[in-house]
């Protein structure tokens, strides 16, 4: 039993149903429409030999019916074909009955008629499972000449019919023409307003990445952020928003807690510095209903951190790491609170000791010097950092629709634009990548590491087309999501 592809799936889907005006208008419809239901239901169930009697008989009945018209002849012949295919039946019946529907099209409409498209795809389909990818392309390019004269080069039809050529050229040995193919149909389908789905744009990106991969010509190895930040597997904590950004509803809770603690980051303020002393009266965490009962905790807190830092000063001397590292505890409470005045004379006597105990690469000087940066970076409203993370930046990008804002989306195109990228192929690698910031953003967060990750990317490129001005400014932008993600884990980050 012949195992269909999901290109000759597709395909004969389309054309399995019956057209939308073949409504039963007169009794003697019924003599075709009968046999050709039950056809559908035996091939749905793998009855391929009474499918093929049911497909058959339809035939007969509407070759003989005055009524029908020449689409119900040509939905006839492809349907047996397609029966007879799944047996096994290819030169001797499915070729003949494909070009007899196209024929019958071609008689009753012209041979550039917009109705011959989906057959000449399905038999297109046939060809290149069969291996036969000449003939599979020179079908298609007639294909795709009638679907770009009746529905126009920016039509979803149009990107489908390309990328099935661009895969049959591929196939022949013929990969930069493909690789066009690709691109083009790329382009078609990330500037549609709506798609039924993700499954075109995703199926395009796997044949594409697969020929890049294949070429001979791989191009220079570079490092990709993105990549990087990959590898820290991290993607089971990115809240997959399709259709959303993250940033509205960050946006929503931080305006809810402005002059407030972060409730969240609070919960873990007691993990960082030094273990809790046996004994300390702290009251545990535990949801809050109101914020009173949340500054309450916070004042056991500032006054747990302020305890430790006069007893280790007593015990060990005001120039201990110890002390330093009591200071960063008590600063990353007032850090997660928005409490920067408070938080920067603490960092400042901290870095201090540590300065005299460590060298100036040990990482809490480093750490300490990130989170001071931070604070000058939060207290000054002309700061590039902030002015990024003000400014929308996806506003620059393109608007790409809603089927596509998905994560899985946004990695295949990150890798796409990095593969681009690594052979060279500035322009396009420039265009992906603004798909792919523009999905990662959607799909992973305005402000997620991810869309920083990408956006250190896509500067790099902006930089190698002489586009200075936008790669500075998706670097300060990257750079300004970073810091604010320090900002946000700041109780988890100190030592």
């Amino acid at each position: 039993m012949r195992v269909f592809s999901v290109s000759i799936a597709i395909a004969l889907a389309v054309l399995s149903s019956p057209p939308a005006t073949a409504k039963v208008k007169q009794t003697v419809d019924a003599d075709w429409r009968t046999p050709y239901v039950e056809g559908e239901r035996k091939l749905k169930t793998q009855e391929l030999e009474a499918a093929e009697a049911a497909f058959a008989e339809a035939l007969r009945n509407v070759k003989n019916n005055r009524n029908a018209s020449a689409d119900d002849i040509a939905l006839c012949y492809q349907s047996l074909a397609g029966a007879h295919y799944q047996r096994d039946r290819f030169y001797e019946l499915v070729i003949p009955f494909y070009k007899k529907a196209i024929k019958t099209l071609e008689k009753a409409y012209g041979k550039e008629t917009p109705k011959l498209a989906a057959p000449l795809t399905a038999y297109a389909a046939v060809r290149e499972d069969e291996g036969d990818y000449k003939a599979a392309q020179q079908i298609l390019t007639r294909a795709v000449a009638i679907v770009e004269k009746s529905e126009g080069k920016t039509s979803l039809a149009y990107a489908d019919h390309l990328h099935r050529l661009g895969r049959v050229t591929f196939k022949l040995g013929l990969p930069l023409k493909a690789e066009q193919m690709y691109f083009a149909s790329l382009g078609v389908l990330m500037s549609q307003k709506v798609l039924p789905s993700s499954e075109l744009v995703e199926q395009n990106l796997a044949d594409y990445i697969d020929l890049l991969t294949k070429l001979e010509n791989r191009g220079k190895s570079f490092s990709s952020a993105f990549q990087k930040e990959l590898l820290k597997d991290s993607l089971g904590s990115v809240d997959r928003t399709q259709g959303v950004s993250a940033s509205l509803f960050n946006k929503e809770v931080s305006s809810r807690l402005a002059g407030s603690a972060a409730a969240v980051e609070e919960s873990r303020i007691l993990e960082i510095g030094s273990p809790p002393v046996a004994g300390a009266a702290i009251t545990p965490d535990r949801q809050m209903t109101d914020f009173v009962a949340l500054e309450e905790i916070n004042k056991q807190r500032v006054a747990f951190y302020e305890r430790m830092i006069s007893t280790d000063i007593l015990s060990l001397g005001a120039d201990h790491p110890s002390v330093a590292r009591d200071l960063s505890g008590l600063a990353a409470l007032y850090l997660s609170q928005r409490k920067f005045d408070e938080a920067k004379p603490l960092l400042l006597k901290a870095l201090a000791i540590y300065e005299k105990s460590y060298t100036s690469e040990a990482s809490m000087i480093k750490r300490t010097k990130a989170l001071l940066q931070l604070i000058e970076d939060e207290q000054n409203p002309q700061s590039p950092a902030n002015s990024a993370v003000i400014a929308d930046y996806t506003s620059s990008l393109p608007a790409v629709p809603l089927a596509a804002q998905k994560l899985e989306v946004a990695l295949r195109l990150n890798k796409l634009a990095f593969m681009n990228y690594c052979q060279g192929k500035m322009a396009n690698a420039e265009q992906i990548y603004s798909w792919a910031v523009a999905c990662t953003a959607k799909s992973a967060g305005e402000q997620s590491l991810l869309a920083a990750s990408c956006l250190f990317d896509f500067s790099r490129v902006l930089r190698s087309t002489g586009k200075q001005s936008d790669a500075e400014t998706m670097d300060n932008t990257a750079q300004a999501i970073l810091r604010r993600a320090i900002s946000q884990n700041a109780a988890r980050s100190m030592p």
